[in-house]
């Protein structure tokens, strides 16, 4: 059974795959785009799939397919996919998509060298220090056998970052996408960060329907901007995936080890982390060709070794609980996606972190913890050409996502696995995208949130590394927003140009507002540039 790795996640390139999907107004049989990351050969098999279809693809389309396909050459059909005429000395650059490669009957191997050098300034009234980002590093990816596939990424990396993610870091203690980091230079005023990145895992496939990936990564729940249930933002961990393909069915089992580093250890850097444990059930189905819903459980859990009974793939967790006789921290929710026509889809998720219906009758019991998202995708935007509009709507109530025990919360490595603002929030986005000819890439995110901050030692429910059941104020008459109320507006342009394969110049005008009833506003102004290779240019939206 031929096997592969992954893509790992990018909003930029899966938007690719996800614009031509629409296009095509059917869900892709290959793969359920709600479950991210995507298999290589699954991809190329959607985008042979597309010769049989109607679909009416631009020249800009057809070029971003051929980009999709020598990115994934070597599960392609056609052997001269991705291939260019003349290699670098024989041997280097054999295809566009990989610096040095090897494919034979026994095994395939790309290998690509990884680098992101940027600056930039920052004007306004809280910080004029400029931020850079310096990032080296590689990645392998191949398969032995054609039944064993791996990968491996490694980034060593120092950055300076605007003020508020600075602020984000002294709040939580925590980086976005990173574990551990360190201060450049023991400078603790200007918190410029020196970190490593890696990924690691083997995928295998003991049966056609059957798919087990272990190792280090993330994974990325649903079709928007943000995830409510599991997204990217986090650290990677260490996780044993279950994917079981059946038709229109789609059942993914996942287990994962992650790190409490809210708790202290004695001696920094000499006695492990702890561990604390997530087991998580997503089901979803291909309801008909247009319309897929998933319906998913999870459960958090630590301070105690990793409980076996979690080890079953099928039994519902609340069950397990019951069983065991456990207060483990269970969430449970839906998701759903709705191509429309060929230019527009919905899609949305709703996550019930806890329910009880005498308590809820009462207006704002604490208790009533649950998010939602709504969005829409529109596809070549009122007949405009390569313009596509995405529009989403998040919003967490207070106390969404915590729980009693730091082993239990939805939080790896201090950072919010599901959305990084916690909750207590209601956000909107509003991203527009636009690619002129094949190598232009233009973007503008506009984001406007309002969340509710905690007043001294009063937990009013936005900080989800702390316990919901310690200086709660009140029972009853919660609401979201309440606490000190901060008001965010963001503005984001952004324009890159692919220079060769995977290869990009990018520049960014950035303005980012935050206001306050009792408290001075914020405001700051980013301009930046820099180059990057084999590399996704991910910058937090907070």
């Amino acid at each position: 059974m031929a096997q592969s790795g992954f893509v790992t996640y990018d909003d930029d390139y899966y938007h690719k795959i996800e614009r031509l999907e629409i296009k095509s107004g059917f869900l892709g049989n290959t793969f359920h785009d709600d479950v991210k990351p995507f298999e290589r050969k699954d991809i190329i098999q959607f985008l042979d799939s597309l010769k049989f279809s109607d679909t009416s693809l631009s020249v800009v389309d057809l070029a971003n397919l051929d980009y999709l396909k020598a990115d994934s050459w070597a599960y392609a059909s056609d052997t001269a996919v991705g291939k260019n005429r003349k290699p670098l000395w024989k041997h280097f650059f054999g295809h566009k998509a990989d610096f040095y490669s090897i494919k034979n009957e026994d095994f395939n191997i790309h290998v690509n060298p990884i680098f992101q050098f940027g600056g930039g300034s920052n004007s306004g009234d809280i910080e004029k220090e400029g931020q850079f980002i310096n990032t080296r590093g590689i990645s392998v990816h191949g398969t032995i056998n054609k039944k064993l596939g791996f990968y491996t990424f490694f980034t060593e990396n120092q950055a300076s970052t605007p003020y508020y993610i600075k602020d984000y870091q002294r709040q939580t203690g925590g980086f976005p996408y990173s574990g551990f980091t360190k201060i450049i230079k023991d400078d603790s005023v200007k918190l410029g960060r020196d970190y490593m990145q890696a990924m690691g895992y083997f995928v295998f496939k003991p049966s056609k329907n059957i798919k087990l990936r272990f190792g280090h990564s993330t994974n990325f729940i649903g079709s928007g901007i943000r995830s409510m249930i599991l997204s990217d933002f986090s650290a990677p961990y260490l996780n044993l995936m279950i994917n079981v393909k059946m038709g229109r069915l789609e059942y993914q089992s996942l287990l994962a080890s992650m790190n409490n580093t809210q708790v202290d250890v004695g001696v920094a850097n000499l006695e492990p982390i702890p561990s604390k444990y997530m087991a998580f059930h997503h089901l979803n189905v291909n309801v008909t060709k247009k319309l897929n819903i998933g319906l998913f459980e999870t459960v958090m859990f630590g301070d105690r070794a990793f409980d076996l009974n979690y080890l079953n793939p099928i039994i519902f967790y609340r069950f397990v609980e019951g069983l065991i006789g456990s207060k483990d921290n269970a969430i449970v929710g839906a998701d759903f996606k709705l191509i429309l026509a060929k230019s527009v889809s919905l899609y949305g998720q709703f996550v019930l972190d806890e329910f009880n219906s005498a308590e809820s009758k009462k207006e704002g019991w604490y208790g009533e913890k649950h998010a939602g998202q709504l969005g829409l995708k529109y596809i070549d935007f009122l007949g405009l050409k390569q313009f596509d509009l995405q529009a989403e709507f998040n919003y967490a109530r207070p106390y969404t996502y915590s729980h009693y025990s730091t082993y239990s919360n939805t939080v790896n490595y201090n950072v919010p696995f599901a959305h990084p603002l916690g909750a207590n929030f209601k956000e909107f986005l509003l991203l527009a995208r636009y690619q002129p000819t094949p190598k232009l890439f233009i973007k503008a995110t506009w984001m406007k949130a309002m969340k509710g901050l905690d007043i001294g030692d009063e937990n009013w429910g936005g900080n989800i590394l702390r316990s919901y059941r310690e200086d709660r104020p009140d029972d009853y008459g919660n609401f979201i927003g309440q606490g000190v109320e901060q008001n965010l507006s963001l503005l984001r342009f952004e324009a890159a140009y692919m220079l060769g394969h995977n290869f990009f110049l990018d520049v960014a005008y950035q303005n980012r507002t935050e206001s306050y009833k009792v408290l001075d506003d914020k405001n700051t102004s980013l301009f930046d540039f820099g180059i990057r290779w084999n590399l996704g240019n991910r910058k937090p939206l907070l």
